[in-house]
């Protein structure tokens, strides 16, 4: 819910930014650069990832990026699934539930 003076999304992009610059988020975005060969520097966390300029970012690509998070993070094969990396906040956000939540 938004407050009329916009507080509520200010809030929400200072949130996506702080996620942005924390460890697991940088983790993501290099595996990500590296599965798709581009940097995303200036990609939106919150942007589908499907978008990509490219359209490197198809069901192959999404399959490789899960399987090179999965062995990133030490994770069981099967852990993560292709809507979990649908941008790269979800993909920080599913990532820090599975390996800092206790």
């Amino acid at each position: 819910m938004t407050d009329v003076d916009g507080s509520a999304e200010a809030t929400d992009a200072a949130g996506f930014a702080e996620d942005a610059a924390s460890p697991t988020a940088v983790r993501v975005r290099s595996v990500v650069e590296g599965a798709l060969g581009h940097s995303l520097a200036a990609w939106p966390q919150t942007a589908a990832l499907a978008e990509f300029p490219s359209a490197a970012y198809d069901s192959l690509m999404q399959l490789e990026v899960v399987t090179r998070l999965e062995k990133e993070f030490c994770l069981a094969t099967g852990a993560l699934d292709t809507a979990d990396v649908a941008t790269l906040h979800a993909a920080t956000a599913r990532l820090v539930h599975l390996t800092e939540t206790p």
